[in-house]
């Protein structure tokens, strides 16, 4: 059987859309979609910096327990933040000291929660396609006007399955990079505000300072 040119052209073309049946804006649609289906999210987390004036690579780990209304539960190495949405208690664990700290007098850019959810507030440009640590994922290139001054590029890589994050990329105006890899990204459907309260630990000093 011979297929003429304008019939193979027709035919490749209707492979490649349904390839990216879904445009880069129905994506990220659905991606705040899937967040939408719990009440908090719970995640570890790996951030790697490559700073634009030095060959050297920070990198730090941690674990991430966050819901609305500013309540988060932050455990990187050698310090614990703990946030109900009204108090912060940061317990620097090595001084066996903790510092309680009002949630409104924080800098928004000391708030955990912007880790996962930046994203969501910015136009998608344009979508790709990408491999990551097994997985096969949408690449979205985003507009980040919304962050002027903070930010000059951002990234996000969706899961094809659920379409929730699995790596993060910033740029900053000074040439900074910053990548995050997301690990064990789960929806938490249940939580309570307990969850989010630093409870008092034998040798430890508490200061208050709101």
């Amino acid at each position: 059987m011979k297929f003429s040119s304008r019939v193979l052209f027709f035919v490749l073309l209707a492979l490649v859309q349904g390839v990216f049946a879904l445009t880069a804006d129905q994506v990220l649609a659905k991606s705040k979609d899937w967040f939408k289906s719990g009440k908090a999210w719970s995640l570890n987390f790996r951030a790697q910096v490559f700073q634009a004036d030095s060959p050297d690579i920070r990198t730090q780990s941690g674990s991430l327990l966050v819901a609305e209304g500013d309540r988060f539960k932050l455990d990187l190495l050698g310090i614990k933040f703990y946030s109900d949405g009204e108090s912060l208690w940061q317990w620097n664990v090595e001084q066996k000291q903790v510092l309680i700290k009002a949630v409104e007098d924080l800098s928004s850019s000391l708030h955990p929660s912007e880790l996962l959810f930046k994203y969501l507030n910015c136009k998608a440009l344009e979508m790709g396609e990408g491999e990551f640590a097994g997985q096969k994922l949408w690449i979205l290139k985003l507009d980040p006007a919304k962050y002027a001054g903070q930010f000059t590029k951002m990234e996000v890589w969706l899961s094809k399955k659920d379409y929730s994050p699995v790596r993060l990329y910033t740029e900053d105006p000074a040439g900074n990079a910053t990548w995050y890899g997301i690990i064990d990204l789960k929806v938490v459907k249940k939580i309570s505000n307990e969850d989010f309260k630093y409870k008092p630990v034998a040798g430890v000093d508490e200061i208050d300072m709101r």
